[in-house]
């Protein structure tokens, strides 16, 4: 996911936004103010190009093809990560942590790198690096099993999961994804990347995903 140079404003206003709010639980924001300035410029763009339907936003993507290259990388792709990873030493935390959901991390890595630009800002980088972490973080991850009964009568068992990011423009949006590859690390993934489409986009939301590994 790339970012445009003319829509990087938005992007900022977003990061500050998640800084202003992370200091003090006790402020509130003004949700009509931050979208008239969020649908400024607002002109469609290949990245804000999704679904808005609440179920199924992304069923047009590939059964996580994804997924089977990040798990499995080659030489090439290793020496990117590695020069990724000498480029932005303030994600080091999440990759630790987070090292057992790659694609994740990948989602964070391609963002880090559209925002390149303002992380080198003299005066305003090194805020903006917190506000990109903070926002990095899931404020809620929900972990469940969906019981049922199968045709003849045995009794199954499914996960499902409900991830949700950045609430500081509004309550979250994201829709939901069925298949058996699902899992935490995916729907992080696909979480992650629907705040930028919502705020991008010029709505109020903040970022969620929802999903369950059903085939």
């Amino acid at each position: 996911m790339r970012i445009m140079p003319s829509r990087i404003n938005h992007v900022v206003l977003l990061l500050l936004y998640t800084v202003r709010v992370g200091a003090s639980t006790s402020h509130k924001i003004e949700h009509s103010t931050i979208q008239t300035q969020l649908s400024k410029d607002n002109q469609p763009t290949d990245i804000t190009k999704t679904n808005t339907n609440c179920v199924g936003d992304d069923t047009n993507m590939a059964p996580r093809d994804l997924a089977q290259t990040a798990l499995v990388p080659n030489k090439q792709e290793n020496q990117q990560q590695q020069q990724q990873h000498d480029k932005f030493p303030f994600l080091k935390d999440l990759r630790v942590k987070y090292s057992h959901q790659p694609i994740f991390l990948q989602a964070v890595e391609e963002m880090a790198l559209s925002l390149e630009t303002i992380f080198a800002d003299k005066d305003r980088g090194e805020f903006y690096k917190r506000a990109f972490v903070a926002m990095a973080e899931p404020e809620r991850a929900i972990s469940f099993r969906v019981p049922w009964m199968d045709d003849e009568g045995r009794q199954r068992f499914n996960r499902g999961w409900r991830v949700e990011f950045s609430s500081v423009l509004g309550p979250y949006k994201g829709g939901l994804r069925f298949h058996p590859t699902v899992n935490e690390g995916i729907l992080k993934f696909l979480g992650f990347e629907q705040i930028f489409k919502n705020a991008l986009t010029g709505l109020a939301l903040g970022g969620a995903k929802g999903g369950s590994d059903f085939d």
